[in-house]
C-alpha cells in the first residue's frame, strides 16, 4: 500500500474487446498509453482478477486505469469490491458510449487524464447493486430494458441490419411499456406495492446514500400525455423521487438494464446503494 502524497503508479487494465480497440482506429493511442510516466505495469482484462488487485495494491500500486467500455468498468469495479481494497480507479474513454467517463469527466481524453492523475485525488463514489451486480449511472427494469436490447441488435452489425428482427424486439417493448407487470415497493412507498411497466434508478449524486426514482405505469397512449402534462403542471404527483432501496418482482425473469447494457435478472429484485465506496480519481479541472 503506497503512502499518501507517494507517485501515482498505476496498473493499466485493457478490454481488447471493447469499442475503441475492435475499430482499430486508435493503435498510437493505446501505445501512448502504455508507455505513459504514470503506468508501471499493463493488464488484460482477462488476466485481472480480486486477489492480483489486491496483491498489486499491497506492493504500492495506487490506482486502476481502466481503457475499456462501461461494461468493463463495471466489471473492474465489481472485482475492487471484492478485493476489499480502496484502489482508486480511473477510466478512461475507450468505449462505444463512454457514458460514466463522459460523467465523471466530460469530454476529457485517456492521454489528458493520465497527465492528470498525478495530482488526481480520490473521490468517493457508491455503487448502485442490482441483486449484487455493480452499476455506477443508472439501472433499468421493465420496457426501457427491451428498448436497450433492440439498440443493442442493430450494434451488432457493420452494415445493413435485420430489420425483421429489430422490429421484433421494439413491438415487444412497446407492449411491454402498456403491461404494467412489475410490482414494486420503495422504502418511502409505505407497506403497499404498487405497479410499473418501466422503472428507472439513477446514480446523480456519486456518494449519497440514495438513488434517484421514476416509475412509470402506462396501459394505454393516453396514459403518456396525461404523464407528461403531471411532469410540467405538478411534478410531485409522479412516482419520482429520491430512494435508499427498490424491490421489485414479476412472474417472470425481468429484462433489466446497468449502465446501458441490457440483461435478464430474475423475477425477484433487489436494488440500493452499496455499503461500501469506490474511490474514483478526480483530476484537476
Amino acid at each position: 500500500m503506497s503512502e499518501p502524497g507517494s507517485p501515482r503508479r498505476l496498473a493499466l487494465i485493457l478490454n481488447t474487446a471493447s469499442g475503441r480497440f475492435v475499430r482499430g482506429d486508435s493503435d498510437a493511442l493505446i501505445r501512448s498509453i502504455e508507455n505513459h510516466d504514470t503506468v508501471e505495469t499493463v493488464w488484460l482484462l482477462d488476466e485481472t482478477r480480486p486477489e492480483r488487485i489486491s496483491e498489486a495494491f499491497g506492493e504500492g500500486i495506487n490506482g486502476l486505469a481502466i481503457a475499456g467500455g462501461d461494461g468493463t468498468i463495471r466489471s473492474v469495479a465489481e472485482m475492487v469490491l471484492s478485493s476489499k481494497t480502496d484502489c482508486p480507479l480511473l477510466p478512461l474513454p475507450f468505449g462505444t458510449a463512454n457514458i460514466l467517463v463522459k460523467r465523471l469527466y466530460g469530454n476529457r481524453d485517456a492521454v489528458d487524464l493520465l497527465d492528470q492523475a498525478a495530482t488526481a485525488r480520490p473521490r468517493p463514489f457508491r455503487p448502485g447493486l442490482m441483486n449484487g451486480s455493480v452499476f455506477l449511472v443508472a439501472a433499468a427494469l421493465g420496457f426501457p430494458s427491451t428498448m436497450a436490447r433492440a439498440r443493442e441488435r442493430l450494434r451488432e452489425f457493420d452494415g445493413a441490419p435485420p430489420l425483421l428482427s429489430f422490429s421484433k424486439r421494439l413491438a415487444a417493448s412497446a407492449r411491454q411499456a402498456f403491461s404494467p407487470s412489475i410490482h414494486y415497493q420503495t422504502d418511502t412507498s409505505g407497506r403497499g406495492r404498487k405497479r410499473a411497466s418501466g422503472i428507472y434508478l439513477d446514480l446523480a449524486d456519486p456518494d449519497a446514500e440514495t438513488l434517484r426514482f421514476i416509475a412509470v405505469k402506462w396501459r394505454e397512449m393516453g396514459d403518456v400525455a396525461r404523464m407528461g402534462w403531471a411532469f410540467l403542471s405538478n411534478p410531485d404527483r409522479l412516482p419520482t423521487g429520491n430512494i435508499r432501496h427498490i424491490r421489485a418482482s414479476a412472474r417472470k425473469p425481468m429484462a433489466a438494464m446497468l449502465d446501458g447494457e441490457p440483461i435478464y435478472t430474475d423475477a425477484k429484485v433487489d436494488i440500493r446503494r452499496a455499503d461500501h465506496s469506490l474511490q474514483f480519481l478526480s483530476p484537476d479541472s
